[in-house]
């Protein structure tokens, strides 16, 4: 399993070639372990993924120091792979996690050494892992424990975040059943791009993987805007664990809400909101004060949209323009009719 991403240059990058979309079996699952594993990371282990400062004091204060230092092997600068006993059991399934917490719970010491040994091969472990290798019945205690902690402090957070749940399975079911799954895979994380069938992942450890008529599982998080956890080499299903659209409301301690049209499901509320203001050829001053954006707002979503195929930016004298690409002039058309 890789705990991702790192800030790193696009050649490391790990790709996962998906092929034709119409072929895939994508499946979207609302597994709250991963959103556990990703605020844990991100408040107890220093790989800062935007998850906000309020959340990390409450999961600071939830566990002990021994807890929160079982936490590290997972967060090793310039390493993401880690054993599988740390994964889901199967997001395809929706485990809970208080049945993650007890698989850890029950897996024995020699079952943890084989686990390494698998993952990591004849060399053995990496130095962050040996720690564990030499206390391996201390780490599962303690890792499991703050597992169970960090959990206990935010399952209100993902109570609330239900109805931004529900939306998000709706959003990828429109983007199914109109053949725009490029957009979902396109948007899913700010460092990554899907282009010509493939995803490419940033990555400390690079790979390349095939989906291989495997079900693509999509796995929305409660989590911090740059947090991404996947798993692409398991036999049965590759999932990724990808941040959650609108989670900035619960951030800013605002009710989730549910509604929007179809193409805000597609593409989230602002996303929309810009490809919408793009019906004729726009100067990107021009669409800031269209959209009511700051300047930074309207470069950065511009870029995702670019990277989906929905938009074009060209530079005409001191000026850039974005207009719609016919893959958007389509989109839109579907979303109207």
């Amino acid at each position: 399993m890789t705990v991702s991403t790192q800030q790193v240059t696009r050649p490391d990058a790990t790709e996962l070639h998906v092929g034709r979309l119409g072929d895939a079996k994508v499946r979207v699952s609302l597994d709250p372990y991963l959103s556990v594993l990703a605020l844990t990371t991100d408040a107890l282990g220093g790989r800062r993924r935007g998850a906000p400062e309020s959340w990390r004091r409450r999961i600071r204060s939830a566990v002990s120091p021994a807890q929160a230092q079982a936490v590290w092997p997972l967060v090793a600068p310039g390493h993401s792979v880690t054993p599988d006993c740390v994964s889901p059991l199967s997001p395809i399934f929706e485990t809970s996690v208080d049945e993650q917490i007890e698989r850890l719970r029950d897996l024995s010491p020699d079952e943890l050494l084989a686990d390494l040994d698998g993952v990591f091969g004849r060399s053995g472990p990496p130095p962050h892992w040996r720690t564990v290798a030499r206390q391996p019945r201390h780490w599962l205690r303690a890792y499991a424990s703050a597992t169970s902690q960090v959990w206990a402090a935010m399952r209100p957070v993902w109570r609330d975040a239900r109805p931004l749940l529900d939306r998000e399975v709706a959003r990828v079911g429109a983007a199914a059943m109109r053949g725009r799954l490029d957009v979902i895979l396109g948007g899913i994380h700010p460092s990554s791009r899907f282009e010509d069938g493939v995803l490419k992942i940033r990555d400390p450890e690079p790979a390349r993987f095939d989906l291989a008529g495997r079900p693509l599982v999509l796995v929305p998080m409660v989590s911090g805007g740059d947090a991404l956890i996947c798993s692409l080499d398991r036999p049965d299903a590759v999932w990724l664990g990808y941040p959650l659209p609108g989670a900035g409301r619960l951030f800013r301690g605002e009710p989730a809400q549910e509604g929007g049209n179809a193409l805000e499901l597609l593409l989230g509320p602002v996303r929309a909101q810009v490809l919408t203001a793009v019906s004729r050829p726009v100067t990107m001053g021009e669409l800031a004060t269209l959209t009511r954006l700051t300047p930074s707002a309207v470069t950065y979503h511009c870029e995702r949209l670019a990277a989906a195929g929905l938009v074009r930016r060209e530079r005409h004298g001191r000026e850039v323009r974005v207009s719609l690409t016919p893959r958007a002039e389509r989109l839109t058309e579907l979303f109207d009719a």
